[in-house]
C-alpha cells in the first residue's frame, strides 16, 4: 500500500467520522427536547454501562484481527486470513452472548444499581441485543481494515447513525411518553448496528479475497483464537485499565478541590466547566487520530511482514507528521483563540483561561495515540500499553496529591494531564526507537 493510498484511506474515514459526529450532535440536541431531563438521565447512565460491558469485545480483538488479516493478505493466503476471521467471529459472538446472557438475568439487580428502581429492568434488557450486535459489526470493520477496504466500513457507520436516528425520530412522531422515548433509543441502538451488520455482511458475501469457508479444524481454531488473544489481550487490559483509572480520577477531583478551601458545588462546577465545556474542544484533534490509527496498523503490520522496513519507516514518519502538524495547529489555536472561542459558544470565561492552560495536551494525547498504534503494529502492544497505564497510574497519584494545593486547585488536574501524556509519549518514544533499530529500519 503506497503512502497515497493510505492518505486516501485516512481521508475516507476522517470524512466518515466527521458525519457520524455531526449527525450524533444534532441527535443529543434532538434527544434533549423529545426526552426530558429524566428520560435524558437514564439513557446516558444505561448507555455508558454499554460502553463498558463492550470494551471486553471491541477494544482489543477487532484491532489484532485487522493486523492479522493484514500480515496474511500480504502473503496472499486467503485460507489463513479466512481462518483467523471465521475464528474471531466465533470467539467474539459467543463472549459477546455470554456478557448479554448475564446482563439480561441480572436485569433487575442491574436497574436497581444503576437507575435505583427495580421496575426499569426492561431499559436494561433494551441494551442485550445491541452487546453482540456492536461485537460482530467490530469484527467486520476489523476485517475489511486489514484487507484496506475502509471505504465498506466507513458507509457502515454512517447508515448506523442515520438508521439509529431515523428509528428515534419516527417514534417520537408517534408517541410523547418520555420514557417509552427512552427506551425506544435503547433499542435503536440494536437497530442502527443490525442495519450495520446486514449492509457489511452483504459486502463480504461479495468480497473476493474471503476463502469461500465458514467452517474450520479445530486444530485451526485454537490456533488461531490464540494468536488473536494474544495480541488482543494487552489492548484490552489497557482500554479496561484506562477506563478504571479515568472513573477514579472523575470521582477524587471534587473531593480533594474540597481541600483545597472549594465548598462542593464549586468544585463540581469546576469539574463540570472542564469535561463539558474544556475536554470536547481537546479531543476535537483525535477526529484525525482515529482515522489514522485504523489504516495505520494493518498497513505497517503487512510491510513488516513482507520484510519492506524503509516503507516502514517512510509510514511511521508520515504519521508522525501528520499527528504532529494536527496537534501543533490545534495547540496553537487553543492557546491564541481558546478564551474567545468558549466565550463565544459557553459564554463562559474560566472554560476559555482552562482551554488556553490547556493548549499543550492536544499535541501529546494526539501523539500517544499514534504512537502507540504504531507499536501495536510491530508487535510491541505489551509495552505500549504498559507506558500508558503507567502514565495514568502517576496521573491518578499526582492528582491525589496536588489537587488539594490551593494555589494550583483545577490547574493541578490540567498540568497533570498534560505532564503524563508528555511523560507516555516520551516512554513510546523510547520504546519505538529501539523497535526500528531491532527492525533495522
Amino acid at each position: 500500500m503506497r503512502i497515497p493510498n493510505l492518505v486516501l484511506s485516512t481521508i475516507i474515514l476522517f470524512i466518515s467520522n466527521l458525519i457520524v459526529r455531526i449527525l450524533g450532535f444534532l441527535y443529543k440536541i434532538f434527544l434533549s427536547k423529545v426526552m426530558g431531563e429524566t428520560g435524558l438521565g437514564i439513557y446516558h447512565m444505561v448507555f455508558n454501562f454499554l460502553m463498558i460491558c463492550i470494551a471486553l469485545t471491541t477494544t482489543g480483538i477487532p484491532t489484532a484481527l485487522s493486523c492479522l488479516i493484514a500480515r496474511e493478505n500480504a502473503l496472499q493466503d486467503k485460507k489463513e486470513s479466512n481462518i483467523f476471521f471465521i475464528s474471531t467471529l466465533y470467539v467474539s459472538f459467543f463472549l459477546s452472548l455470554i456478557i448479554a446472557l448475564i446482563i439480561s438475568f441480572n436485569s433487575n439487580y442491574l436497574s436497581f444499581r444503576l437507575l435505583n428502581d427495580r421496575d426499569l429492568n426492561l431499559f436494561i434488557l433494551a441494551i442485550c441485543p445491541a452487546v453482540v450486535l456492536i461485537t460482530l459489526s467490530n469484527v467486520f470493520r476489523g476485517y475489511f481494515y486489514g484487507i484496506k477496504k475502509v471505504i465498506v466500513p466507513a458507509v457502515g457507520q454512517v447508515v448506523e447513525q442515520i438508521s439509529r436516528i431515523l428509528f428515534v425520530f419516527l417514534i417520537a412522531m408517534y408517541i410523547s411518553d418520555n420514557a417509552m422515548i427512552c427506551y425506544s433509543t435503547l433499542i435503536a441502538i440494536s437497530i442502527g448496528e443490525a442495519v450495520n451488520v446486514i449492509y457489511m455482511s452483504i459486502c463480504l458475501y461479495k468480497e473476493s479475497t474471503l476463502y469461500n469457508r465458514f467452517t474450520i479444524r479445530v486444530k485451526d481454531f485454537y490456533y488461531s483464537s490464540m494468536e488473536t488473544l494474544k495480541m488482543a489481550l494487552p489492548i484490552t487490559c489497557n482500554k479496561m485499565s484506562s477506563v478504571v483509572l479515568q472513573s477514579v480520577s472523575s470521582m477524587i477531583v471534587p473531593s480533594r478541590l474540597v481541600l483545597s478551601g472549594m465548598t462542593y458545588p464549586q468544585s463540581m462546577g469546576l469539574y463540570g466547566i472542564l469535561n463539558g465545556m474544556v475536554m470536547p474542544f481537546v479531543y476535537i484533534p483525535f477526529t484525525i487520530g482515529s482515522a489514522l490509527v485504523v489504516n495505520l496498523i494493518p498497513s505497517i503490520s503487512q510491510e513488516v511482514t513482507l520484510n519492506k522496513y524503509k516503507s516502514v519507516k517512510v509510514k511511521i514518519n508520515y504519521a508522525l507528521a501528520l499527528t504532529v502538524g494536527v496537534g501543533i495547529l490545534s495547540s496553537l489555536f487553543f492557546y491564541f483563540a481558546g478564551e474567545e472561542l468558549c466565550l463565544i459558544v459557553f459564554n463562559n470565561q474560566t472554560a476559555g483561561e482552562y482551554l488556553k492552560a490547556m493548549s499543550l495536551a492536544p499535541l501529546f494525547l494526539c501523539l500517544n495515540q499514534t504512537l502507540s498504534s504504531i507499536l501495536h503494529s510491530i508487535r510491541k502492544e505489551v509495552i505500549a500499553s504498559f507506558n500508558t497505564i503507567l502514565g495514568m497510574v502517576i496521573q491518578v497519584i499526582a492528582l491525589y496529591f496536588l489537587l488539594p494545593l490551593p494555589h494550583l486547585h483545577m490547574y493541578a488536574y490540567i498540568y497533570t494531564v498534560t505532564a503524563t501524556a508528555i511523560l507516555t509519549t516520551i516512554l513510546h518514544t523510547i520504546v519505538l526507537i529501539k523497535a526500528l533499530k531491532e527492525l533495522k529500519c
